[in-house]
């Protein structure tokens, strides 16, 4: 009987890591920091570039679904 009961918690476990893995994460980021410049130090050109780096760093990660503003 031992046998049957290690099967099925087993089986049990293995469902629900395999729940887990397929359900997608849901990305509510409203702001992130980072330390990657532009290479030029505080030239970022004016706001609009300022706000065109944070745009692109965030499309690097996946994040570039919305807009983002400096």
């Amino acid at each position: 009987m031992k046998p049957i009961v290690g099967i099925s918690l087993t089986a049990a476990v293995v469902l629900a890591l395999s729940a887990c893995q397929t359900s997608e994460p849901e990305n509510k980021m409203t702001f992130f920091v980072t330390s990657v410049g532009s290479g030029k130090g505080a030239d970022l050109g004016g706001v609009a570039g300022a706000d065109k780096h944070c745009q692109e760093l965030a499309k690097s990660v996946g994040a570039g679904g919305k807009t983002w503003h400096a």
